[in-house]
């Protein structure tokens, strides 16, 4: 090849590829121009819709509307129909004029805010809040004592072993060994009033016997006919009565007028 064709050769593909830069920068900055023009000229939205990670969750039990922030809730709410892992759960009515399945929430205590869910999800079962679950109760005359008689693995009719009674918080005690590890001890808990058995819970024992990690108990909130269960640290359980009533009052302050 010729050095004159050689450098018409070179000139050609340094003008291609100057003509390549004009066009690229061309295509930038007119997509820089219009998304400047889609900016300038859309509705401004800030007053009129709220972005949805600040809108409320909301949804019916026992035929009332309960209302709370998002902030509360962690994972989701159930609503009635398929299972949220079920590919037809978008089929599932959503919103107030749902029926609420489950409506988990974490909240501080005692000053019972939203709780940083980061901490929730990093702590695990030592998490220093609370981690609330109201359900609807399905079962027509629900029965806690039924409910314990399970958690301590008696068969249907089956007396409890004789309990020691725990004065301030007003709770009858057993302690049993779990079900599936055998070499660990959990802590059982209930209050009767006339008879009946009001409040459930179990406080799960380490190994080696060091002591108790979590408590998770359940009573059902009459008002609206719910199951509520609370999970806590066992250093609360000292204040189960106050926990339970504020629980209660927290969840009630949610229904809507």
């Amino acid at each position: 090849m010729s050095f004159t064709l050689k450098r018409f050769f070179l000139k050609t593909c340094i003008y291609a590829w100057q003509l390549f830069r004009g066009c690229i920068a061309f295509i930038l900055v007119a997509g820089l121009g219009y998304c400047i023009f889609l900016v300038a000229t859309s509705p401004d939205t800030s007053d009129s819709e709220e972005p949805v990670s600040t809108q409320p969750v909301c949804g019916r039990l026992s035929g009332k509307t309960i209302v709370l922030p998002r902030s509360y809730v962690v994972f989701w709410p159930e609503y009635e129909g398929a299972s949220t892992w079920d590919k037809n759960s978008v089929h599932n009515k959503k919103g107030c004029e749902a029926e609420l399945v489950s409506l988990p929430l974490v909240m501080t205590w005692p000053q019972l805010q939203p709780a940083k869910q980061s901490e929730y999800f990093r702590d695990g079962l030592r998490f220093d809040g609370l981690e609330v679950v109201i359900a609807p109760v399905e079962i027509e005359a629900f029965d806690l004592r039924t409910r314990l008689g399970a958690l301590l693995g008696y068969a249907q009719g089956e007396s409890i072993d004789v309990p020691a009674y725990i004065e301030g918080p007003g709770l009858y005690f057993v302690e049993h060994k779990d079900r599936t590890f055998p070499g660990v001890v959990n802590g059982y808990y209930w209050k009767e009033e006339g008879g009946k058995v009001e409040t459930v819970f179990e406080c799960l024992g380490s190994k080696g016997g060091q002591g108790y990690y979590n408590c998770r108990g359940e009573f059902v909130l009459n008002e609206l006919d719910v199951l509520v269960k609370v999970g806590f640290t066992p250093e609360k359980l000292k204040d189960w009565n106050l926990i339970e009533s504020s629980v209660s009052e927290f969840i009630l302050s949610s229904v809507e007028k």
